[in-house]
């Protein structure tokens, strides 16, 4: 999951909100490369539409130029999910791009890209297919928007920026928020607070700049987990859940089942299967998380 992809898709304007929540859904499931590969059935579930209006928007989103999409098929010719490439550096974003901070926060890795300004910062997102060729460079902390265009959005006057002041620190709501997520709310504000310090970073609600900064590394926190994943666990939940057809024992293989059911696994040859498995199982593990997150 990229969370600066999915940032950049915040702000995009598509002109309707059901697009936007489609390419917000597709910069979700994507990679630091921009790749993302998403069934449209498991697009349709999340997003709560049909099928068929999912893929008018993805066309859509294709004719925008914001989405590549790259067709695929098994060895054996069977169809599988598309791999949609998200182009979303060329779309007209207002603001500054957002900007890593210096300390790893949880333990964890973040999306980056290149391009201009790399120099001065970490890292920032891409979306395109230009530079692929190139090693990516990786940030491994939160990236915040230094507009907070996405976050408590200021109708009429617009209040004034300022550095962080003197006074500022954690509120009850950014305890929770913190504890919900299993962060530690003193280490993530020390790194919040040093990082805008030395870049004498000025925000018009300081508060809401913490609130996306946490909710940015409880984004990598979750990636993280969904990416230590017990192969041996996986492969032994494939054996049982579709070569023998048992019942599932988690709510991780409950999702697993049901997203496997939508993409004709068990018509696959083994190899193809256990293939398709594997992102499946991914995407399982990262809505449970969600889910207990949630809760």
């Amino acid at each position: 999951m990229s969370m600066i992809l999915t940032a950049r898709a915040l702000q995009i304007k598509t002109g309707n909100a059901l697009r936007k929540l489609v390419l917000v859904k597709l910069a979700d499931n994507a990679n630091d490369q921009g790749e993302s590969w998403p069934s449209v059935p498991y697009i349709a579930e999340q997003c709560e539409m049909s099928e068929r209006s999912v893929q008018n928007h993805i066309n859509a989103l294709v004719e925008m130029g914001l989405v590549r999409i790259e067709s695929r098929k098994s060895a054996n010719g069977l169809n599988q999910s598309n791999i949609y490439h998200l182009r979303l550096n060329t779309a007209v974003v207002s603001g500054e791009s957002p900007a890593p901070y210096g300390a790893n926060p949880a333990g964890v890795s973040g999306a980056n890209g290149s391009g201009t300004g790399a120099a001065d910062s970490p890292g920032g997102a891409t979306g395109s297919d230009s530079g692929a060729g190139a090693a990516p460079r990786i940030s491994h902390d939160p990236v915040i928007d230094p507009d907070n265009k996405n976050i408590n959005p200021v109708r009429g006057k617009a209040k004034s920026k300022t550095v962080m002041p003197e006074n500022f620190a954690p509120t009850p709501e950014h305890t929770e928020q913190a504890k919900a997520a299993g962060l530690d709310i003193q280490d993530e504000f020390q790194k919040f607070s040093d990082y805008h310090t030395s870049k004498g970073t000025q925000y018009a609600d300081w508060n809401a700049g913490f609130r996306y900064w946490l909710n940015t590394a409880a984004g990598f926190k979750r990636k993280a987990n969904s990416e230590n994943i017990d192969t041996t666990e996986r492969e032994e939940a494939f054996t049982r859940l579709i070569g023998s057809r048992s019942k599932p024992r988690n709510r991780t293989e409950e999702i697993a089942l049901e997203m496997a059911g939508k993409t004709g696994i068990r018509t696959q040859t083994e190899f193809m299967g256990r293939k398709t498995w594997i992102d499946i199982w991914k995407q399982a593990t990262e809505q449970a998380i969600k889910e207990r997150e949630a809760a």
